[in-house]
């Protein structure tokens, strides 16, 4: 805008920029939202509370959206130095950070406006996330294990806020599940990050102090307490046929740890959508899991 002059000036994002900068392909993760009426039974049953847990998915997607673009902004002069980031719309000078902040003031507005229709907890839920989101870019992605903390808290959020829009009660092991998984990914991206870039410190600072060896240990760590805390969930959460699903469990963690340390992949969404296997195995667990809770006298035959 030159308002000297009288004229104003409108730019254009591509279509294929924007959808890069607002990363749509990472709101798989908010799938996490509907754990909780999705292993409560009632997901599909419900209408007002399908379009309650649409409402939340797309509240949670538009805040990541905004934590993304900021996050961004923040390491604008290190993605220029990545050999992939680099190439992004804004570390490559194709979209200005005036307007990724008029993106991100929208996503912000869309997020609380979806917000306002479930409540007040449901608002701090997001809010939190959001805190949490910029102290991540301003501080924490930089201090070691507290960088992986901040980002497996995001996703407790997300399964707490799952509970408050549907009003379904938490298990203390989903959520405890939910925080070790989520560890083992953070911690697997950092070791993928560690072995695959060349003076890795100079994009992503923290990678300097950490050590293959540490991430390995952590990885491991994290990748046992997490199947079993998985199986102890099983157990509790019943019936008894809820332990078939322990095997896709299992193969689901080794093989992104198979990714991770073959150099194929550390990104868990992108492993997710790039890994057939993977993706198989996700799939066939969501399968099972749906037929066991949905329709538990099926597999009475078998226990």
């Amino acid at each position: 805008m030159d308002l000297k002059r009288g004229r104003i000036y409108v730019v254009v994002i591509s279509p294929s920029d924007f959808v890069r900068i607002i990363r749509p392909h990472q709101w798989t993760k908010n799938l996490l939202i509907l754990a909780p009426p999705f292993f409560g039974a009632v997901l599909f049953f419900d209408k007002h509370l399908i379009i309650n847990m649409a409402v939340a998915f797309f509240a949670f997607s538009f805040a990541s959206s905004s934590g993304y673009m900021i996050n961004d902004l923040f390491d604008i002069k290190t993605d220029r130095l990545h050999p992939q980031k680099k190439h992004r719309p804004i570390p490559s000078g194709r979209v200005g950070t005036t307007h990724v902040l008029v993106l991100v003031a929208l996503m912000l507005c869309l997020s609380l406006a979806l917000s306002l229709t479930l409540g007040l907890q449901f608002i701090l839920l997001i809010l939190l996330y959001l805190s949490i989101s910029l102290l991540y870019s301003l501080y924490l992605q930089h201090v070691p294990i507290l960088d992986a903390f901040s980002i497996s808290s995001g996703f407790v959020i997300r399964i707490g806020a799952g509970g408050n829009a549907s009003g379904i009660e938490i298990s203390s092991w989903l959520y405890l599940t939910t925080f070790l998984l989520s560890l083992l990914l953070a911690f697997g991206k950092r070791r993928y990050e560690l072995s695959t870039l060349e003076n890795s410190g100079d994009f992503r600072k923290v990678l300097s102090d950490y050590s293959t060896g540490f991430l390995d240990s952590a990885t491991g760590i994290f990748a046992t307490i997490s199947i079993v805390t998985y199986s102890l969930y099983t157990v509790d959460r019943g019936p008894k046929s809820f332990i078939l699903t322990v095997p896709f469990a299992c193969y689901g963690v080794l093989r992104y740890l198979y990714l991770v340390q073959s150099r194929q992949s550390g990104d868990p969404t992108e492993a997710l959508l790039s890994d057939k296997w993977l993706f198989l195995c996700v799939f066939l667990w969501i399968v099972l899991t749906a037929l066991i809770v949905y329709f538990p006298d099926f597999f009475r035959f078998f226990f």
